[in-house]
């Protein structure tokens, strides 16, 4: 226990030793730190020797940052006051939009110190501030000194020019002395150079106003007589102007009269000729068909090369005959050569029965027809009362076929009516069009003359509108084309150019139009190659004349009517089963001849339905030329005489 009781006690002492170390420990450290504060604070200016109040000393803000911080925010304010009025808008905006932070915080400090943070941003924002508005400033003294060089070297540039000027004056005052001498006018001395030149001026004024005067009076005589020859030349009555002016005015009226006539002459001459050709062309076709029908030796006549080959023949026959052959073959060729028909007596009465009754209903259409549009002669010839006092013998098959022959060819003018009036009303459908195609080109070749200086074509006073116009118009189209084809430059290429394209596209719609119209194509002239625009376009002035006078020649009757078909026609055309009923009453007949030993072949085309009248004309036309063959035969009965 005695033992425990000593530890225990020493390690009491232990404790009251460390504890009075740390005692005093603590308060060393309590003076350290006091007098460290003591220091602080006296460096402050603080005079006592309490800790505690040395602390609060401490704490407290230093007057010197209060009035830092107070510097620095008047910095602030008297660095935005500096600017100009006139930098408020963009300078003064640009940099309270960069400080727009500072500025607030500053706002919101109203009247407290300013904390050092804010103080430090507030110089560090005006150190960069003020750098950017020197370097600002320092440019625009730089500038505003270039500037002050520039206007100083130019001041020293005004007055030479100002010394310059001053001899010029004197120079100027010489010349105007000058011009006053040349007037015979002294200049007064001592006289002022703008009231010099004022007089000068008022002399010019007064000389430059009496030529004006001359020059309109001028203008107005040569507008007068450029009006009078304009009038003139467009045959109007112009003003009269007397003197050499009237004399020439009276000479281009003569002239244009003259110029009128002859064009006048021309177009209805090519017109004329047009018209002629195409009269010629038929003219020449009918002849051509009228000799081929002469050459047919329509009532049975024989060649003499035909007749010396059929006597050969008889001789090779009777020789053939004399030798114990048999002869019929070159007989048959003899029959053949001599155009002979042979039939038995049952045959040809058998087919006298059918043509007279199909040659009478033949008539009976006909009779039908005539009364419609007489035509032809009156189809009771070939239905006469007394049979003596017709010219076809009906008692015998070669007057049948004659009567029947005729009977066709009434048929066949028939058909080309009925056509033509089918014609008329194809160019009345196609009227309109012609007529918008014609007024443009009229309207083209009116704007390209008055370009080139021409007067207005004569084209321009036809009435489009009118049916007949289509018919004039492509001559006297032409003769206005030809105007221009004798015009050189460029202008007048361009106008032939132009004119060109829709001249061809006239032409070929005339072209088509007359082609529908008459049922057969229509004279084309093909172009060369390498051809020019004014090549082309006088082919084209050629061609469209040439169908003009074709349409002259096969339609001038319907254009004089507008193209309107007269009553007889209308009926002709309502009244077509009657040709297609005689049609086909016809080819009965033809196809009874046919049948006949020693018949021509006859390999017809189809009769057409209705509404095809080309085809109904074409089957017309090829029956009249094979009946035409047929009446040249010979009919003889076996048995009998030969009948012609």
């Amino acid at each position: 226990m005695p033992a425990i009781r000593s530890t225990v006690l020493r390690l009491e002492r232990q404790i009251q030793m460390d504890q009075a170390q740390g005692l005093a420990a603590l308060h060393q450290s309590y003076e350290d730190i006091g007098g460290a504060l003591l220091k602080l604070a006296r460096e402050r200016g603080y005079l006592g020797s309490d800790p505690l109040g040395a602390l609060s000393h401490l704490s407290a803000p230093s007057p010197w940052d209060v009035r830092l911080a107070q510097g620095a925010i008047e910095l602030w304010r008297t660095f935005f006051a500096c600017f100009r009025a006139d930098e408020q808008a963009f300078e003064a905006a640009h940099f309270q939009e960069r400080a727009a932070q500072v500025q607030q915080r500053i706002d919101a400090l109203a009247g407290a110190d300013a904390p050092p943070d804010l103080v430090e941003a507030i110089l560090a924002t005006l150190s960069g501030l003020w750098d950017e508005r020197h370097v600002e400033i320092s440019q625009r003294l730089d500038q505003l000194i270039k500037e002050l060089t520039e206007h100083q070297a130019k001041l020293g540039n005004a007055d030479l020019a100002r010394a310059h000027q001053s001899d010029e004056m004197g120079r100027a005052i010489q010349v105007v002395a000058a011009a006053f001498a040349e007037f015979g006018e002294a200049v007064p001395p001592g006289t002022q150079p703008a009231e010099l030149l004022g007089k000068l001026i008022g002399r010019y004024r007064k000389d430059l106003a009496s030529a004006r005067e001359k020059a309109q009076i001028t203008a107005l005589a040569r507008r007068a007589l450029a009006d009078a020859l304009n009038a003139a030349a467009s045959g109007g009555e112009p003003p009269n102007l007397g003197g050499d002016d009237q004399a020439a005015v009276d000479a281009v009226r003569r002239l244009a009269r003259d110029r009128t006539q002859a064009e006048e002459v021309a177009r209805q001459s090519r017109g004329q000729i047009a018209r002629l050709q195409a009269e010629h062309r038929e003219l020449m076709e009918e002849v051509a068909s009228r000799d081929r029908r002469l050459a047919r030796y329509e009532m049975g006549e024989l060649k003499v090369g035909e007749e010396d080959e059929r006597l050969g023949l008889y001789r090779q026959a009777f020789a053939e005959h004399q030798a114990g052959r048999d002869p019929k073959q070159a007989l048959a060729r003899v029959r053949d050569l001599e155009r002979i028909v042979s039939i038995p007596e049952a045959d040809q009465q058998q087919a006298l029965k059918i043509l007279d009754r199909q040659l009478a209903e033949i008539a009976k259409c006909l009779g039908e027809l005539r009364r419609i549009n007489p035509l032809v002669e009156d189809p009771k010839r070939y239905r006469p009362r007394l049979i003596m006092g017709s010219k076809y013998d009906f008692r015998t098959l070669p007057g049948l076929a004659q009567a029947t022959r005729d009977a066709a060819r009434d048929l066949e003018a028939y058909a080309e009516r009925s056509r033509w009036a089918h014609g008329v009303s194809l160019l009345a459908k196609d009227l309109p069009k012609l007529q918008r195609v014609f007024k443009e080109m009229v309207d083209l070749v009116a704007a390209w003359r008055e370009k080139l200086g021409d007067p207005p074509p004569a084209s321009i006073t036809i009435r489009v509108d009118h049916g007949a116009a289509i018919v004039s118009l492509p001559a006297i189209l032409a003769t206005d084309i030809e105007a221009v084809l004798r015009r050189r430059g460029r202008n007048a290429t361009q106008a032939a150019s132009e004119i060109l394209e829709v001249l061809g596209e006239c032409v070929d719609l005339y072209r088509k139009s007359l082609e529908r119209a008459r049922g057969e194509p229509a004279p084309r002239v093909d172009a060369k190659a390498r051809e020019s625009a004014n090549q082309g376009l006088s082919r084209l002035a050629a061609e469209l004349t040439a169908l003009g006078g074709t349409l002259d020649a096969g339609f001038g009757e319907a254009a004089a009517e507008g193209f309107r078909l007269q009553a007889e026609d209308t009926a002709l055309l309502a009244d077509e089963h009657l040709l297609l009923l005689a049609a086909q009453q016809l080819d009965v007949a033809c196809d009874v001849l046919a049948v006949l030993p020693g018949a021509p072949k006859a390999a017809f085309a189809g009769l057409p339905a209705r509404r095809d009248l080309d085809k109904l004309r074409a089957c017309c036309h090829e029956r009249v030329a094979w009946l035409e063959d047929v009446a040249r035969y010979r009919f003889e009965l076996r048995g009998g005489a030969a009948a012609r």
